[in-house]
């Protein structure tokens, strides 16, 4: 079956020609099965493809059946892309010793018609490896070959020496070759490592070639127990992760295990053999290599010089990878699923102009398998990630139901240990895939700038993965440790009250004791007084006394202490009260104490007024300062019952109506000044004054009316004092009558506080007005 000829547009993509020689059994001097294989697995432009003819019911169901059968067991089966089929069946005894996959781009100068043909080979011995590179027509066609390595020590081996990786040579020799060669990561102590690594770019005149490679270790969850316990897999046992079972429960489901990648990149400048210094030994000297297999045998020596012949000097990627259940499915890069069938046909991904040229074909191929390989760790990562925030979120739901519980400490610092290791191991990472992208760079002789980034966003999205794992992992667990020292704490801290409180009980037990103990101690001693003795009524007589006297020196220290702290602890307190007497006692009451002028009715009401004006002064409450903050300490059993009686007493207190005040004074005497315009206005302030105080106290008001028609002969402004019974007017020279009364402007208000200056001296207002005090 030939494929058909149309004439193909330049914007479509080239087609893919793939040849599947899985056969272990398949003679490498030949193609098998090229035709049959290239006219199957080829895409077919839609308008040339053949309408099939209508299949019954039955033979499709056959058809189908037999398909599956043919290329993917039950439980294996996945989604492929049309027209790429694997021709060997995938068993469950497939791959026991490891698996090599073998992705060739030919070169287009072995294909026909200048299109680009991808061959795919499997391998599970290394005889067959051994035959493929001895047909050098066949291993000599590749552009780019790519090398996947799945559980194979056999083809590990091979590889190294095939490239010449494991050389000790200092000027062809690699370090690679040693953390190649190592399957399990590095252990300390019985535990596994993490750890990642990178190997700078290195030139093989020689060879024609420049090289670099990258290693790390990854981590990757199975089920529980479906590992083989063995001294081997303890060793890299990393954790064990909960998750909910079928019943929605909370079960150990998953066991963690490190695991190794490693890749290796090779890219051909130029033709083996070329010019080289003379002055420098030639390491793949024919001549020297005789020398040494002479040394070989005679010796028994271990030194190894290849021959320049049989390297593999071509674009190469090899990625070597090793799982813990020695299965194929479950290392990073699956076998025969996604990444690898896009390997199959990764030209088919590209642009025409890009493989038209195996100069640029080639390192946009290996940028893209570099790209999935990262991004298969990525992938990694993430499904990781996902079940850790699973089972931190158990731990959390555990804690909370009773944060005090120290039973989960042990689990929480082991989560809170092994998240660091895994958000360290993440970091390594990131700076891996940095450091891979300068070396490739290094490897082409490429300038980022011009020629675009290797490994584009590949460090930007394990960034990402990192900054969840934190928020959903690492902080979380963090959480909890602080919430858990915090529980502990309060609890500490109410057994720590719980044991004050029962020494103060104690303390009391003792102090209700101690008068009883001392008189008994005293009654029994063997003195001459009590020989005779004594009535027993002597013995209660003192008790009674004694603690009597006990309780008096115990209450007058303890109110002496805390009238000490009184004035400060207090304003706070203090402002609060007088805001809400204030409030509802405005006539009576102010912010800053007891109003001035107030004159209670009665010898009952001027007590309680007397007691409420000494218990609140504004010197002690309010205005009282003290370097110390006693802000802590608490109100004593006085000072509550004085706020009661002060709150319960001015609720029911009949006073006097209160008279102007100093400011009201001076407002009326600046109305006079202005009722020689308006004498109305002075008329009516002295017809309503006197008459406010008619009805509760008739003779204040007489004696108010008297005063403020003496004080209307006064002008604002003025300044008199009194020297014995002759008024000395300031600021004239002739004197005039006057009622003896000095006054004095202040400018401030009655709700200030500041009524008791205006109290004081001769000059007060209430004897202004004539009213007792």
């Amino acid at each position: 079956m030939s494929m058909p000829t149309h004439k193909r547009a330049r914007s479509d993509p080239p087609p893919i020609l793939v040849e599947d020689t899985a056969t272990a059994e398949t003679d490498m001097g030949r193609l098998p099965r090229s035709q049959t294989a290239y006219a199957r697995d080829a895409p077919q432009p839609t308008s040339y493809r053949p309408r099939p003819e209508p299949q019954s019911r039955e033979s499709y169901h056959d058809t189908t059946r037999q398909r599956r059968n043919n290329t993917w067991e039950r439980g294996h089966r996945r989604q492929r892309s049309p027209n790429i089929e694997w021709h060997e069946k995938w068993t469950k005894d497939s791959w026991q010793n490891g698996r090599v996959l073998l992705i060739d781009y030919v070169d287009k100068n072995h294909t026909t018609q200048g299109r680009r043909k991808i061959v795919a080979q499997e391998f599970n011995d290394v005889e067959g490896l051994r035959n493929f590179y001895q047909n050098e027509e066949l291993s000599g066609q590749a552009a780019l070959r790519v090398i996947h390595v799945q559980n194979a020590s056999w083809a590990t081996r091979f590889l190294l020496r095939k490239f010449n990786i494991d050389a000790t040579d200092d000027l062809v020799g690699t370090s690679f070759g040693r953390w190649a060669r190592y399957e399990r990561p590095q252990r300390r102590a019985n535990k596994p490592v993490l750890n990642g690594k990178t190997f700078r770019t290195q030139r093989d005149p020689w060879r024609g070639i420049s090289r670099t490679s990258f290693g790390c270790d990854y981590l990757k969850h199975y089920p529980a127990n479906q590992v083989v316990e063995s001294d081997y897999v303890k060793s890299t046992k990393m954790m064990a992760l909960n998750h909910y079972d079928e019943y929605d429960l909370p079960a150990h489901t998953y066991d963690v295990h490190v695991q190794r990648l490693s890749v290796y990149v090779q890219l051909s400048y130029d033709e083996p053999g070329g010019d080289v210094d003379p002055d420098i030994s030639n390491p793949y000297d024919e001549e020297e290599y005789q020398y040494h297999e002479n040394l070989k045998k005679q010796y028994n020596a271990d030194d190894y010089v290849p021959k320049l012949k049989t390297l593999d000097n071509g674009n190469t990627i090899i990625l070597f990878e090793h799982s813990q259940t020695g299965s194929v499915e479950d290392t990073l890069v699956k076998a025969r699923q996604e990444i690898e069938l896009r390997w199959r046909r990764l030209t088919f991904y590209m642009p025409r102009s890009d493989t038209e040229d195996d100069g640029l074909m080639v390192p946009k191929c290996m940028d893209l398998i570099l790209r999935d390989i990262f991004r298969a760790l990525a992938q990694n990562w993430e499904k990781y990630s996902n079940i850790c925030e699973v089972h931190t979120g158990i731990l959390e739901d555990k804690i909370y139901e009773n944060p005090a519980d120290e039973t989960r400490a042990p689990e929480l610092w082991t989560n809170a240990s092994l998240w660091l290791k895994v958000e360290r191991l993440m970091y390594l990472h990131i700076d891996l895939i940095k450091e891979t992208r300068a070396y490739l760079h290094e490897l082409d002789n490429s300038d980022p700038s011009e020629d675009g980034p290797w490994l584009e966003s590949s460090a930007e999205e394990m960034e990402k993965l990192t900054t969840l794992f934190q928020e959903g992992v690492v902080k979380p667990t963090d959480n909890l440790s602080d919430l858990m020292y915090k529980s502990v704490g309060i609890r500490d801290a109410r057994h720590s009250l719980q044991l004050g409180l029962s020494m103060w009980r104690l303390s009391w037990i003792t102090f209700v004791f101690l008068p009883l103990t001392f008189t008994t101690g005293f009654f029994g001693m063997n003195v001459d007084t009590f020989a005779e003795n004594p009535s027993i009524k002597y013995f209660l007589i003192a008790v009674v006394a004694l603690f009597t006297v006990v309780i008096a020196l115990w209450y007058m220290m303890k109110h002496t202490l805390s009238s000490q702290h009184q004035e400060t602890l207090r304003r706070g307190v203090y402002e609060r009260l007088h805001s809400e007497l204030s409030s509802k006692h405005p006539t009576l009451w102010t912010r800053r104490g007891p109003r001035h002028g107030v004159v209670p009715v009665g010898w009952w009401a001027g007590l309680k007024w007397r007691f409420i004006t000494h218990w609140f002064n504004a010197d002690r409450t309010v205005l009282a300062t003290r370097p110390e903050d006693p802000a802590d300490r608490e109100l004593g059993t006085w000072s509550r019952m004085k706020n009661y009686l002060a709150r319960r007493w001015l609720a029911t207190l009949p006073v006097m109506p209160r008279a102007p005040a100093a400011s009201e004074l001076d407002l009326y005497l600046r109305a006079q000044e202005k009722a020689r315009e308006t004498p109305t206005l002075g008329m009516l302030v002295e017809a309503i004054a006197p008459v406010g105080l008619a009805d509760g106290a008739p003779t204040a008001a007489s004696r108010m009316r008297r005063s403020v028609r003496s004080l209307r002969s006064l002008s604002p402004g003025r300044s008199v004092r009194s020297e014995g019974d002759k008024p000395v007017e300031r600021g004239r020279s002739e004197e005039r009558p006057s009622s003896g009364v000095m006054v004095e402007e202040k400018g401030v208000g009655s709700d200030d506080g500041s009524g008791d200056e205006r109290e004081r001296g001769p000059g007060s207002f209430r004897e202004r007005l004539g009213v007792p005090g």
